[in-house]
This record gives C-alpha cells, sequence and structure tokens, in this order.
C-alpha cells in the first residue's frame, strides 16, 4: 500500500551490490490523482543534503520496466498509475552513508487540457529518510 506522501518511507536505499554502491534510490508515488502517462512527465529534480541530482541522469522504474528521461519523453503507450509506485535510481558514486538524510524530489507533468502556458505543472515534496546500510 502507498503512503499519501509522494516520497514514500519504504524504498530510500544505497543501490548497488555489496561494497560498490552505485548510488541511491527514491520511491515516489504520483500525485496527480489520475495517474499520467509517461511521455507527459516533463523531469524530476532529486535533492538529497543539498546536493541536486539532475533529472537526465537519473532512472525510472515504473511496473518492472526502466526508463531513461528520454525514453519517458518517447514512449507512446506506458503509463504511470496512481496505485504504482515509481523507484528513481539516482547515480552517486559510493552511494549515501548511513544516517538520516533531508530528500527533496521536484516533479514536473505537463497535461493535456491545460494552456501550454501554464505549464508545466511542479510538485514538491520533502521528508527526512533514512539510510540503514
Amino acid at each position: 500500500m502507498l503512503e499519501q506522501a509522494m516520497i514514500q518511507a519504504k524504498g530510500f536505499r544505497n543501490a548497488g551490490s555489496g561494497e560498490e554502491r552505485t548510488g541511491f534510490e527514491v520511491r515516489i508515488r504520483s500525485p496527480y490523482y489520475r495517474g499520467t502517462w509517461t511521455n507527459l512527465i516533463d523531469g524530476v529534480r532529486v535533492e538529497v543534503d543539498g546536493e541536486t541530482f539532475p533529472s537526465e541522469s537519473i532512472v525510472w522504474s515504473i511496473e518492472g520496466t526502466d526508463y531513461t528521461a528520454g525514453d519517458l519523453r518517447d514512449s507512446e503507450t506506458a503509463r504511470w498509475p496512481l496505485t504504482a509506485p515509481a523507484t528513481l535510481r539516482v547515480p552517486k558514486p559510493g552511494g549515501l552513508s548511513v544516517g538520516i538524510h533531508d530528500v527533496t524530489v521536484a516533479l514536473s507533468f505537463r497535461m493535456s487540457y491545460i494552456p501550454v502556458e501554464l505549464q508545466p505543472q511542479t510538485w514538491t515534496a520533502s521528508r527526512k529518510a533514512t539510510i540503514v546500510r
């Protein structure tokens, strides 16, 4: 079951095997009440402890399929359902240190029924999250 908050408590962890941490993961839920086509995702910015990670470097995993920012834009059939979390894999050699981190995610969508002058819509969420290993 997903939490109401965009940044989920579960799923914040280092990525990579053993001592070779290649980055970290943040699990998020769609803040948009209907889910969305992935080609309407305009980008995501992840910030941890003041360090910003750009959208183009982040790999999305939605329902078992991985997408780069370009894949999201180019997709004609992929959807991000409201009930499915997305895992953002953020490259950072060595991963994050064990402990509590300040995490911010800014997620932007374009919407087909909103005038282009008013787009994208951006949702921003912050929370403290813990890396345990």
